[in-house]
């Protein structure tokens, strides 16, 4: 068995005081058959424990009034992991944050996911570029499988998204370079007739769904106005404060989501569907700047964190990216990618 995956996987630990058990609190959480069976062969009282606090499908638990999960305890600790271990805890909760994908036969991929602070700190907060692994053991339950999604065999997809991720680390290119690179890589070129009126109105149109709320048509010509009045101001400031985080986000992502192949579609539709991702995070970084008047680290991080639970949770908002990519056909580039000005400078 071979593991490939990001060396900061191996070094999370849950601390859920530091982050209030953020994930123990307002997610469902599934019961899977395997976790089930087993706390059916325990003695009646720790059987009855369990079950009790299923809902009506007997596949997910009922949270608390506050949304708290039902065993989370006074000290952000989890009942049935302190009485029973942690193999006795749901799929989901042994695994998570790490997303863990089945390639081939013994080979897997496993990277972490930011909606997890104390994962999104271990991540994005380091200064040198992240590197990668290979391990033999498989701790995580919750496995997807994409033997089937991949079209290359999973030690030569290893390899192209390997050179993609070097793409995307390469410090001698701003970020939009970076992003210009990756598109050539898999098949766009980039040209010079950026369209930046498109380019606000695709992302105000995501903003709204993403957030599923229901923006009428000035309204959407407002948000758009508003980003290309503070976009040339905030995102190259953007860039220089946050450099690292950006690319340690954009390594991250690219890896977490098993891209080039991490939505039906070809490689190219699949790097469009990253690259407006991250100008959807631009979008929201530049309306979050504006209205606090800056842009702290603090602000950055956890904007992102939000905005990675929406495309995690949000359906209509990774839809509304997937259908801007789709519909942009041969303007998608001058849509999403600007060569020249602000954006060449330094990431």
């Amino acid at each position: 068995m071979r593991i490939f995956r990001p060396t900061y996987t191996g070094a999370f630990e849950c601390d859920g005081k530091a982050c209030n058990s953020r994930c123990c609190r307002d997610w469902r959480v599934s019961a899977d058959e395997e976790i089930r069976d087993k706390y059916s062969r325990l003695p009646a009282v720790d059987r009855q424990n369990f079950f009790k606090h299923l809902d009506d499908s007997a596949q997910a638990f009922k949270l608390q009034p506050s949304g708290a999960c039902p065993f989370l305890d006074e000290n952000f600790l989890c009942k049935l992991q302190l009485k029973h271990g942690e193999d006795y805890l749901p799929a989901i909760c042994q695994s998570y944050p790490r997303v863990t994908y089945r390639l081939g036969a013994e080979i897997y991929l496993q990277a972490m996911t930011l909606t997890c602070p104390k994962a999104a700190m271990l991540i994005l907060l380091r200064g040198e570029p992240i590197t990668f692994e290979v391990v033999g053991e498989l701790k995580a339950r919750q496995i997807f499988d994409f033997t089937t999604k991949i079209p290359l065999p999973a030690e030569e997809f290893l390899e192209r998204q390997s050179s993609a991720v070097k793409i995307l680390q390469r410090r001698d290119l701003p970020i939009n370079g970076r992003l210009a690179e990756l598109c050539k890589f898999f098949g766009e070129e980039v040209g010079a007739d950026f369209d930046e009126a498109a380019h606000a109105a695709a992302l105000a149109e995501i903003f709204g769904q993403m957030y599923s709320v229901d923006l009428t048509a000035d309204k959407k010509a407002q948000l758009a106005e508003t980003y290309r009045f503070g976009r040339k101001e905030v995102l190259p400031q953007m860039r220089v404060k946050f450099a690292t985080v950006l690319e340690n986000y954009l390594v991250n992502e690219f890896v977490m989501r098993c891209y080039p192949c991490a939505f039906a579609g070809d490689e190219l539709f699949n790097c469009r569907v990253f690259v407006t991702t991250y100008r959807a995070i631009e979008f929201a970084a530049v309306l979050t700047a504006i209205s606090k008047a800056r842009l702290t680290l603090a602000d950055f991080m956890d904007m992102l964190c939000a905005l990675n639970d929406k495309l995690d949770h949000s359906k209509g908002g990774m839809d509304a990216i997937k259908t801007c990519a789709a519909n942009a056909g041969e303007n998608f580039c001058s849509m999403m990618i600007e060569r020249g000005g602000f954006y060449e400078g330094n990431s």
